[in-house]
């Protein structure tokens, strides 16, 4: 049996199982809360931004940050609101907020949920284009570098699932 320890998040006590992550527990709570890079499989990509959430006063990632005894966190406070629109205009530079042409304007974007869920209806910083051809050449992937937010999810799963070491950030 595994131990508990008693935080506060945003201002109720939870009993949690020692060495949960902060993303982790909201997500088996149902707790809506923003996150694009993590992956329930890759666990924390940490590139994002967009979970920060404030932990006793300081900004923290909830995908990486591990639940401790006597936490207080605060998922949607000034301070985490903040630092979580500020992830998402970053990204938003490198993804258009509205692209109508895009095969996943199905609701299987993470980012445009992710800006739906934060409540984005407008990017801040105009979209900047990377430059580079779009790739279809591959049967089970493409690349659209204008839509990529560099993430790293994929070259995390390369690296850490498949062991080929076949994408890089470039």
């Amino acid at each position: 049996m595994s131990e508990k320890v008693n935080v506060l998040i945003n201002g109720t006590t939870h009993q949690v199982e020692q060495g949960t992550r902060i993303l982790d527990y909201l997500l088996s709570q149902e707790v809506q809360h923003p996150h694009i890079c993590y992956s329930e499989i890759l666990g924390p990509v940490q590139s994002c931004d967009t979970c920060m959430c404030e932990v006793n006063g300081s900004i923290m990632r909830a995908c990486s940050t591990v639940i401790e005894d006597g936490m207080n966190i605060l998922t949607a406070s000034e301070l985490a609101k903040k630092a979580q629109d500020e992830a998402m205009d970053r990204i938003l530079e490198n993804h258009l907020l509205y692209c109508t042409v895009c095969d996943n304007n199905n609701g299987n974007c993470r980012v445009h949920n992710t800006a739906e869920m934060m409540g984005v209806e407008h990017q801040t910083r105009p979209h900047r284009s990377k430059g580079f051809e779009v790739d279809m050449s591959h049967p089970f992937y493409r690349y659209d570098p204008d839509q990529c937010i560099l993430c790293g999810r994929c070259v995390e799963t390369c690296q850490d699932l498949q062991v080929n070491e076949t994408l890089t950030i470039n």
